[in-house]
């Protein structure tokens, strides 16, 4: 029940990957002159001040088979994680990994006049989302070793720190990826709570309708059943749950 239709409701994610697509396709006309000023070149951004290269580089790919695997990891995770939370917060989540993605990168290499792009930090961000929310889910590694998604997300972020601080596997942003992870378990920690405050403070509120009443009610049901699958993963939920977070997420979906 939960998942059905679920391909009409990843408009996101589609965007994302058309985006992705459309840029790869400039970067093969104008080839350098986007790879100078969009890509993330951290001596730029620390003497040109080209801060816009924190969030350009995300949707640049250096060939095809990079771009193919970064969409194809969008699409498989992605699409669950829309279903689940709607196409605006999903793209406020994406966005927030690939920035912090780009700023760890950054930061560890701040007078490097290497370029660096890609979707990745994003990706690892999605990932990590994937793995909190259906931790009990199989994936499988290379296409053939089974592994739990909560466990899947602990090998990849060891894999990277490793790679990283070996400086193993160069040509990599390992701490790109990792940057995607810490920034989007950051946005889950604190997401919540702040909700919570916002929800505690519209408490005393004096509701002008019974719709903006009703609105309210709905909300904070949502968030209560999020912060369960926040703590929990989504198979915490009841099955009574999960059907009033399928009608509540669709409500939302149709009247936000």
């Amino acid at each position: 029940m939960y998942y059905k239709n679920r391909a009409n409701r990843t408009s996101m994610v589609a965007w994302l990957i058309l985006i992705n697509v459309i840029v790869f396709v400039l970067q093969n006309v104008f080839g350098d002159l986007l790879m100078y000023y969009f890509s993330l070149i951290p001596a730029f951004v620390t003497k040109k001040l080209f801060i816009w290269q924190l969030f350009t580089h995300m949707f640049m790919h250096g060939n095809l088979l990079h771009l193919f695997f970064n969409m194809f990891s969008l699409f498989i995770f992605g699409v669950s994680l829309e279903h689940l939370w709607g196409p605006k917060r999903f793209l406020s989540y994406y966005i927030v990994s690939g920035l912090g993605g780009g700023i760890l990168h950054y930061l560890i290499n701040i007078n490097s006049v290497i370029p660096s792009i890609g979707a990745s930090g994003a990706v690892y961000g999605v990932l990590l989302a994937y793995g909190l929310t259906f931790p009990e889910t199989v994936l499988y590694l290379n296409f053939f070793i089974p592994v739990k998604a909560k466990y899947a997300v602990i090998i990849f972020g060891v894999m990277e720190l490793f790679f990283g601080v070996t400086n193993t596997r160069s040509g990599i942003a390992h701490f790109a990826h990792l940057g995607g992870l810490l920034a989007g378990f950051i946005y889950l920690k604190f997401e919540y709570k702040i909700f919570r405050q916002l929800s505690k403070v519209k408490e005393t509120k004096v509701y002008k309708s019974f719709e903006e009443m009703d609105f309210q009610r709905k909300k904070e049901k949502l968030d209560s059943l999020l912060d369960k699958i926040s703590k929990g993963g989504y198979n915490s939920l009841s099955e009574e749950e999960k059907f009033e977070l399928d009608d509540l997420s669709r409500w939302f979906r149709d009247n936000g």
